[in-house]
């Protein structure tokens, strides 16, 4: 990455943290004209947190530190390479294999080759790239056949590429499909960049833990960004993504569980840092949990923005604008070819397949953070449950089609925090349990751009968001709202004065709420071009190819494990 390149995405991270800044001020000023909220500050950064960095991450993970007077190096040029060291390393041509634990130098460029890593699997090997470009024509730039670890640590102050020049042959009975392919453990981390280009496959490949510990990274792939089997997690790295058409961002899913039909623990996880996002499918999505701890997430552009059986926010900035479903609860592999999901989502597995009532166990929990959701088809999504209980939620949904801010199939509660949203009335659900004021309406049909403003008694703001799309119903909770008081809401051309007997004000009439609705799979029961049986007596998510297979209950995030060594 030269220096202009490198200033202008500066100045384009800048400009849509900016963004974030002056969209989620509302839950602590009154000053954004985009939004507004009169509540106490939210902070960024996860409190009473289910895991940590420090489960998630070890600290040779996160620090990138090498002593470059005991290390080896390896100097390429061209379609050659040589190297410091008396053993563990033997040089092929254009093909360089590690073989014992160390730390590695790489500088210098080649043009179409590989390094390998083919050591004991409890040897720690670290490659320090140090202005470092390779390229292979016909497979990963580097490959980690066998290791305890790897860590790939960016030299200050360099630029650094890992790229496939366009096809991929496999090695023996490995499918090798990305620029970077790891069977074991591997860990990104230095300060300084590296850029991953593969224009016929995946970005990376890590076939147990992939992990962000540090740096600045630009992806660009022709299939997913990240793949990994077990997790992805990042921590104080500056992650930039761009995948290709029907391909996942950040994808985190093991076939071999829904081929063994054992529980899926794959998840992501985030606790700092910066992840921007543009995928032609999910942005993220893991099998089991997204877990979002902090740092701040950008999906710029997908079809449905997060997915996992259980999505946790608890801190940093999100914003997610996708096509389809903003947040969605749903278990499974839910994306590229293959589309399939558990007993929960489909009925039971049971000869002849069909469809329930699209599953209890998904979960969206935000009790933290700030979250910024426009979506084209449901905001808020969950096969299951949902449950806010802090930070700063805005959903800006369609005014029209099957869709709702707000879709779940078991239940629905907000305790603490705020939450806006507007989007449309013909399936709109509200929540079915709220331990603050919270006041849902159908407002009519109202152009983008027409303020939704709740003013209490004194005639003082409580809210106000200015919304991007059309819409038709609007939601407005926050802790400053009390029952027995009396507010007024103004969008658009409707204005209304409601006194709160009860938490929960609602005049909406669309959607079977708490029933039949939920986060259903991408399902394809049917040929409509972008739903399956998307509303009415099955609100599940818009369908697509391929019949579901069969997978038990996701465990969540409390099963988890972390790390315990280096």
């Amino acid at each position: 990455m030269n220096k202009d390149q490198k200033n202008k995405k500066m100045m384009t991270i800048f400009a849509l943290m900016l963004a974030l800044v002056l969209t989620f001020t509302s839950c602590g000023s009154t000053e954004s004209s985009a939004l507004s909220t009169t509540s106490g500050e939210v902070t960024t950064e996860a409190a009473d947190n289910a895991v940590s960095k420090t489960e998630m991450f070890t600290e040779r993970d996160l620090s990138g530190e090498y002593d470059e007077s005991e290390a080896e190096t390896i100097t390429l040029s061209g379609s050659a390479a040589e190297t410091s060291a008396a053993s563990g390393v033997t040089i092929n041509g254009s093909t360089i294999t590690i073989t014992a634990e160390g730390v590695y130098i790489v500088s210098g460029t080649l043009s179409d080759g590989q390094i390998i890593v083919e050591a004991e699997d409890t040897a720690k090997v670290q490659i320090v790239l140090k202005d470092a470009s390779i390229t292979s024509s016909t497979s990963a730039a580097l490959y980690v056949k066998s290791a305890d670890k790897v860590f790939v640590t960016s030299a200050e102050g360099t630029e650094n590429t890992l790229a496939n020049g366009g096809s991929f042959t496999a090695d023996g009975d490995t499918n090798i499909d990305g620029a970077v392919f790891a069977k074991d453990d591997i860990t990104f981390n230095g300060s300084g960049s590296l850029t991953v280009d593969s224009p016929a496959g995946h970005g990376v490949v890590g076939k147990d833990d992939v992990k962000f510990g540090g740096g600045t990274y630009t992806i660009t792939a022709a299939r997913h960004g990240v793949q990994a089997n077990d997790s992805v997690r990042l921590a104080e790295s500056d992650v930039t993504i761009t995948s290709g058409n029907d391909k996942d961002g950040i994808h985190v899913s093991d076939d071999a569980d829904e081929e063994e039909g054992t529980e899926s623990d794959s998840f992501f996880y985030i606790a700092d840092g910066s992840l921007t996002i543009s995928s032609g499918d999910d942005g993220i999505h893991a099998d089991a949990a997204v877990i979002i701890e902090g740092g701040t997430i950008m999906v710029n552009e997908s079809y449905e923005g997060i997915e996992g059986l259980s999505i946790s926010i608890s801190g940093g900035s999100t914003s997610v604008k996708a096509s389809d479903d903003g947040l969605n609860a749903a278990g499974g592999n839910a994306s590229g070819s293959s589309r399939t999901f558990g007993d929960d989502d489909w009925g039971g597995g049971a000869p002849g397949g069909g469809m329930n009532d699209g599953g209890t166990n998904g979960s969206i929990s935000i009790s933290g953070g700030n979250v910024h959701i426009t979506a084209g088809g449901d905001g808020i999504d969950s096969n299951g449950s949902v449950d806010i209980s802090g930070g700063c939620t805005v959903v800006e949904g369609p005014a029209q089609g099957d869709t709702s801010v707000l879709d779940y199939n078991s239940s629905a509660s907000i305790s603490a925090g705020t939450f806006i949203g507007t989007g449309g009335a013909g399936m709109a659900e509200n929540f079915s349990s709220a331990e603050q004021g919270l006041i849902a309406v159908n407002t009519g049909n109202q152009s983008a751009g027409s303020s939704v403003k709740l003013t209490d008694s004194n005639g003082d703001v409580i809210a106000e968001i200015t919304p991007e799309l059309d819409y038709a119903v609007a939601y407005v909770s926050t802790q400053d709202m009390a029952k027995g008081e009396t507010y007024t809401l103004t969008a658009g051309s409707y204005s209304e004065s409601i006194t709160l007997s009860d938490n929960l004000y609602s005049t909406l009439s669309g959607g079977m709420q708490g029933s039949f609705g939920g986060g259903g799979p991408r399902g394809g029961m049917n040929g409509e071009a972008n739903g399956g049986m998307h509303g009415g007596m099955h609100h599940g998510g818009p369908g697509q190819q391929d019949m579901p297979g069969n997978t038990d209950d996701i465990t969540g995030a409390s099963e988890l494990t972390g790390d315990t060594g280096a």
